[in-house]
């Protein structure tokens, strides 16, 4: 999302023409009640603060609504959640001038965010970490307390595997100098596959998914293709909803990244055990 901050003016003007969208769906009577009870300015400074914690998905996956995150309670309905992301998509198109091809993309995350401001709005106990709080032991805690088998490597990073829709095993990294979280996704070669079988998957993933960061690295254990994301908590540290989703979409990727190898060069986690 931050490629989109920076090509349509930075994050000001994306304030700007948020609060220009909430001043719309106030003046409609049919979908005002979607902001009741939110401060927006809270609202738009979470779409800063944690544009991170949402990444880029394959472009036809954003043909259909991001998915309402809100409580029952306040959840509205159907049509309505759609007039309101159709509004939103309007006034980045017309008003931010934001390129068609950009749109859908930059609503479905603004609206995945909003969402989480709605969940916050509702919360009896506090559904974040704050930065100076985190931990690998407490970032542990969010996956075992949803039944995720885990594992804290000797290195300090804390490796999740398959379950609550995580599809493939990945690797979680604290950089606390920068306070950031990084998403490792690893597929290791099997023992003696050459380089090229390897760089054949690599090329096969970069084509398929050409946003993502997609290299060959080694260390002790081997050679393995790579990709990576990583999410600043510094602001107001790690929200557990959309970090959870974050890790959801993650690991589904490398998951389809790791499909791509057919001829089974690469050490399958899901596959091979």
């Amino acid at each position: 999302m931050d490629d989109l901050i920076i090509k349509y003016g930075g994050i000001a003007n994306l304030k700007k023409y948020l609060n220009l969208f909430y001043e719309k769906v106030c003046e409609e009577k049919k979908i005002k009640h979607y902001f009741f009870g939110i401060n927006i300015e809270h609202a738009i400074q979470d779409v800063v603060n944690y544009r991170s914690f949402v990444m880029r998905k394959p472009e036809h996956l954003y043909s259909a609504s991001p998915i309402q995150t809100a409580p029952s309670s306040i959840k509205v309905r159907i049509p309505v959640f759609e007039e309101v992301l159709k509004l939103l998509e309007l006034v980045l198109q017309k008003e931010m001038k934001v390129a068609w091809q950009d749109v859908a993309r930059f609503a479905h995350h603004i609206m995945e965010i909003f969402e989480e401001s709605r969940c916050k709005s509702m919360d009896s106990v506090k559904m974040s970490i704050e930065p100076d709080f985190v931990t690998i032991d407490r970032v542990n805690h969010i996956f075992t307390k949803k039944q995720v088998r885990t594992k804290i490597l000797s290195n300090g990073d804390l490796m999740t595997f398959k379950g609550f829709g995580l599809e493939y095993p990945i690797h979680i990294q604290l950089l606390q100098k920068d306070k950031k979280i990084a998403l490792i996704g690893k597929g290791y070669a099997r023992e003696g596959v050459e380089i090229e079988k390897v760089e054949k998957v690599l090329k096969l993933a970069r084509e398929k998914f050409p946003f993502y960061p997609l290299d060959i690295r080694q260390d002790e254990t081997g050679r393995f293709i790579q990709t990576l994301h990583e999410a600043d908590f510094s602001a107001d540290g790690i929200p557990i909803r959309l970090f959870l989703s974050l890790a959801q979409n993650f690991s589904k990727r490398f998951e389809e990244v790791m499909a791509l190898d057919k001829d089974e060069q690469l050490i399958n986690l899901v596959r091979d055990v």
